[in-house]
């Protein structure tokens, strides 16, 4: 391990070297109900998301019986079930049964509209979990806060848009919208804001970053032997109840952080708590064995779904809760997820851009974000694989697609298909002599674009025009010969 000390220089090395963390609008509920949009300077930027749903799910459907099932088990009738077995403090206990009041009473107000839709839904997705016994005693507290927010924002909140982030007065979690299950906790982004306070060399920020850290640890749930952020609703394929390898990565990094910054060995202690999700299996845990390491999962619901940002950032909290606690499991954990990583990265390299989960290319957003996580992970290990991956990756956003056309001849009086080769994702167009015919955004590999064709024979120019994700164009031109039928 690398002396205390020496940890302590690289971390400040990294941190000033780290980009400012870049204000994101946020809606922020006041005391008196009224809901204000501004720019909160410690939260990251909202980070990636997959597509928004065609439709809104409806989260009660997760349940084997669906919303019938629900309604005979319900997420009140589950806490006093807990609290009659002598399993729940009072407290907690009452605590979710005013929160459960509150928005049986808040739903017989409210008209049919988006606030109803969404608090009925929020409604359901407990019951739901009720219904599966899914709602146990660490569990409480933290759906209680689900409710209870998401009560207080559609009281007077107005429609949100997928992703938007919501922040309520007096508490520092961030919270995010998403269709089907409301507002909900987003961990990434909490942590991100918990670190973004840590870099920070305002007194006010250590305040700030210990009241952060303290409401999370109230809401961390029991897990794989330790603790865990959880997130209750399906999303990206993922069922409830599911942990990500990002979040937790980020929360045991932040943690760690926050415990050497302000001297709370507490934090460094819940940190080490929260290690479980990485030493368990899924669906309990994140730790999938292969390539003779371990991948980390951003998802323990889906295993198939292996997504490299993720699992290299969960690389880089690992990293630094091991040369901050010193502790020889942390440097295990870490160590076995770099194997699995550095034999895996080529699966995620194109050769031209990044692939999401290995068979996608990233979206530009993505690929910027695992290039970013990449750079870190290079910073801290100096290992040679991340660093050449994270340059490669940068230099993709900065390098023109490459075409190539096939097509040399074809029958005349017939369409044309106009064969080509792309080398990573771009919107291409085609055009026969110099007019535009047709246009479509194509992954890369082996593509083909149909001109209608014409009825006499001879020669034309057919020219592919294309502009890559990150803004880059590219022009290629060939002659075709039309041939007699």
């Amino acid at each position: 391990m690398v002396p205390r000390t020496a940890v302590l220089a690289v971390l400040l090395a990294l941190a000033a070297a780290a980009s400012p963390a870049a204000a994101a609008p946020v809606h922020v509920v006041q005391p008196d109900g009224r809901v204000v949009v501004r720019d909160d300077p410690s939260l990251p930027a909202a980070d990636p998301l997959p597509p928004a749903p065609a439709t809104a799910p409806r989260a009660a459907a997760t349940a084997p019986a669906g919303r019938a099932a629900a309604r005979t088990r319900t997420f009140a009738r589950a806490v006093d079930d807990l609290n009659r077995q002598g399993r729940l403090d009072p407290l907690v206990h009452q605590a979710a049964k005013d929160a459960a009041a509150g928005a049986r009473s808040l739903l017989r107000k409210l008209p049919n509209g988006t606030s109803r839709t969404n608090l009925s839904q929020v409604r359901d997705l407990l019951d739901g979990l009720a219904a599966r016994n899914q709602v146990t005693p660490g569990r409480v507290p933290v759906l209680t806060e689900i409710l209870r927010r998401n009560t207080e924002y559609w009281n007077t909140g107005k429609a949100l848009s997928y992703g938007a982030r919501v922040e309520f007065s007096g508490s520092r979690i961030v919270w995010q919208y998403y269709p089907g299950a409301a507002l909900q906790p987003q961990w990434l982004g909490t942590f991100g804001a918990a670190n973004a306070l840590w870099r920070s060399n305002r007194r006010a920020s250590a305040t700030a970053l210990a009241e952060l850290l303290d409401e999370v640890l109230a809401l961390a749930s029991p897990r794989a032997g330790g603790i865990a952020w959880e997130s209750f609703f399906a999303f990206s394929g993922a069922p409830p109840v599911w942990v990500s390898a990002l979040s937790q990565g980020t929360g045991i990094q932040a943690l760690s952080r926050a415990a050497q910054k302000l001297n709370r060995p507490d934090y460094l202690e819940a940190a080490t708590q929260a290690l479980g999700i990485f030493q368990a299996a899924p669906p309990e845990g994140v730790a999938l064995k292969r390539n003779g390491g371990t991948h980390y999962l951003i998802y323990s619901t889906n295993p198939r779904l292996l997504v490299l940002n993720g699992f290299i950032q969960a690389l880089n909290g690992l990293w630094d809760y091991a040369q901050i606690s010193q502790n020889p499991l942390g440097l295990q954990l870490f160590e076995a997820g770099d194997r699995a990583a550095q034999a895996e990265l080529a699966d995620y390299d194109t050769g031209a851009w990044s692939l999401y989960e290995g068979v996608n290319e990233s979206s530009l957003s993505y690929h910027q974000l695992v290039r970013e996580f990449l750079q870190n992970l290079c910073q801290r290990t100096q290992t040679e694989a991340y660093c050449a991956t994270a340059e490669r990756f940068l230099q993709d956003e900065k390098t023109p697609p490459e075409i190539r056309i096939r097509t040399s001849t074809a029958r005349a009086g017939r369409p044309v298909p106009i064969r080509f080769t792309l080398s990573k994702k771009s919107t291409v167009s085609l055009l026969v002599d110099g007019t535009p015919i047709t246009s479509a955004t194509l992954a890369y590999g082996d593509r083909t674009l149909t001109w209608a064709g014409r009825r006499r024979p001879g020669q034309v120019e057919v020219t592919l025009k294309a502009r890559d994700l990150a803004g880059n164009t590219a022009e290629v031109s060939r002659t075709i010969t039309l041939k007699r039928k």
